[in-house]
């Protein structure tokens, strides 16, 4: 079996592709930009090929024809010096992967998304990743996708950017709102488990057992990199002008899109399958993922 994963040296990607590495009958294509950040990730693994993307991303689907895509592309803030939009990112490269896919006949595209993401949005974020998602339902093809809460584990970059802003910062701020993560296993395993099963065409809302404010996330994010701060919480409406300014200024924690999307709290609602119903348990993500 032949999978081709794009996004695979993303935090995600990282942890799939040696989970299934695993299963020797399968053959893992992985077009990349940057091709010595791959092999140094995954040059212990025999059964991966990484290939170096070059112009439209969707020729490596049409050269490589593989049996499986795999779609992990995806970013959290816009970088306007190379172009790179959440519309351009999230809806046009998903368009041309699965264009591509029909036309080699791709069996099946497994697709990530997000939690909340929907086509009526205030948040460009959300509004690209259903875009993407209804690209994908009315292709054809058979697919599955995942909308994960925020997902915990080694390597998250919200450990690296809480270490940054700690180190400015005396007192640490939190908005009011409350989140479900997902741990980091229990996320590859859902893809790794469709990779191989009979059912298709389904949505899955990817969340842990505990629902926690963004104060406790973030005090046990500060706790994993062992950093002491008081975090305070304010309501999203305090946050308003840094969320402007962080979408200018990198070093800020929070850009207006994200602002927009903390008008509702990041959980499941329920409404879709889920890690038990995958996996038949459902890992804590306050345990092991430091």
């Amino acid at each position: 079996m032949k999978i081709l994963i794009t996004g695979s040296t993303g935090f995600v990607g990282r942890y799939l592709v040696r989970q299934l590495a695993k299963h020797k009958n399968v053959e893992l294509v992985l077009p990349v930009r940057n091709p010595k950040k791959a092999q140094r990730l995954f040059e212990d693994l025999p059964n991966v090929r990484i290939e170096t993307i070059k112009g439209d991303i969707s020729l490596s689907v049409l050269i490589e024809k593989p049996d499986i895509v795999i779609n992990l592309i995806g970013i959290i803030r816009e970088n306007h010096e190379t172009g790179d939009t959440f519309e351009k990112v999230h809806y046009l490269y998903t368009k041309l992967l699965v264009d591509a896919a029909k036309k080699v006949k791709v069996k099946k595209f497994l697709q990530m998304s997000a939690l909340g993401a929907d086509i009526d949005a205030k948040s460009r974020y959300l509004k690209s990743k259903a875009a993407a998602e209804n690209y994908l339902k009315a292709s054809g093809l058979p697919y599955h996708i995942f909308r994960p809460s925020i997902i915990l584990g080694k390597g998250q970059r919200l450990y690296e950017d809480m270490k940054k802003i700690a180190k400015m910062m005396p007192i640490l701020v939190a908005p009011k709102g409350k989140v479900q993560p997902v741990h980091i296993l229990d996320v590859v395993e859902s893809f790794e488990k469709c990779v191989f099963c009979k059912e298709q065409n389904e949505i899955y809302e990817l969340c842990g057992p505990k629902v926690v404010s963004y104060k406790e996330l973030f005090e046990f994010v500060l706790n994993c990199i062992g950093i002491k701060r008081k975090i305070i919480e304010l309501d999203r409406k305090w946050l308003f002008l840094a969320s402007v300014l962080g979408s200018v200024f990198t070093f800020m924690m929070i850009t207006y899109d994200q602002w927009l999307i903390l008008e509702k709290d990041n959980v499941c609602s329920g409404k879709f399958k889920g890690v038990k119903e995958l996996l038949g348990t459902v890992r804590d993500p306050f345990k092991g993922t430091c």
